[in-house]
């Protein structure tokens, strides 16, 4: 369990899928992504199946536990020290723009580089969503490419950037 100001991150169970659903089936938050849930169970699966290099926490206000979304640490390779993990974050709209995904994200990312052991924690997002954008620099990770023509969105060609932030970076920062 992670906590943060005003969030607390817990790991995901199964009591979770009923939201997992509820975010994850959600048009708006899925606008930019492909991973919708098509069912209730579908989402318990999910939850149930995923592997041990893969962290997700539910994101839960400390005051009233109410779900806000989810973050999560894919760990890319074993052994997990000195490895690198990716970060996503996925919120239902009525929270986006407090700045829950920016704190919840930072908390992870220390997470991952004083817990976990990981030298590298990498982001990446269409470059049209900007608001997702703005959570990695708002974290203080660096662009460190611009794909152009990369995906195909709504019909046309779109850029995807990718952010990053190191170990070493981010303890002479703290």
């Amino acid at each position: 369990m992670i906590q943060t100001e005003r969030l607390l991150l817990r790991e995901l169970s199964e009591n979770d899928a009923a939201d997992v659903y509820n975010l994850f089936s959600n048009p708006t938050v899925m606008y930019f992504l492909d991973l919708p849930h098509p069912s209730i169970e579908y989402s318990r699966e999910y939850i149930r199946t995923r592997p041990r290099t893969h962290y997700e926490f539910a994101v839960v206000l400390i005051d009233t536990e109410e779900f806000l979304g989810i973050v999560e640490l894919n760990v890319e390779f074993e052994p997990i020290i000195d490895s690198r993990a990716d970060l996503s974050y996925y919120f239902l709209p009525e929270f986006w723009h407090k700045g829950y995904a920016t704190e919840a994200s930072r908390a992870l990312i220390r997470f991952g580089f004083e817990v976990l052991k990981v030298n590298k924690i990498t982001s990446g997002c269409l470059k049209c969503n900007s608001a997702s954008e703005n959570v990695m620099i708002r974290c203080d990770m660096q662009k460190e490419a611009e794909f152009k023509q990369h995906t195909r969105f709504k019909g046309e060609w779109v850029k995807r950037v990718e952010y990053a932030v190191l170990k070493d970076e981010y303890l002479k920062r703290e």
